[in-house]
């Protein structure tokens, strides 16, 4: 089963650059940010902005119907 793109390249550097900065600051830099929990989750969601930008899908555009890529 293949996964279906629905993002555009310009979403998709959008979300890569976005992800490497949620991550910088939540895993990499803690001095940014005290409370441990939101950086925790800060970090989680660059892992899964990058991650969606990586498979060129994003499930809750999916799940929403929206779809950017154009062919």
């Amino acid at each position: 089963m293949a996964i279906k793109r629905n993002l555009h390249n310009i979403d998709i550097a959008i979300r890569i650059l976005i992800g490497i900065a949620l991550i910088y600051f939540g895993f990499v830099d803690t001095s940014y940010i005290s409370n441990d929990m939101t950086r925790w989750l800060l970090g989680v969601f660059g892992i899964v902005n990058f991650l969606a930008a990586v498979l060129r899908s994003c499930p809750i555009y999916a799940l929403a119907g929206i779809n950017t890529y154009q062919k």
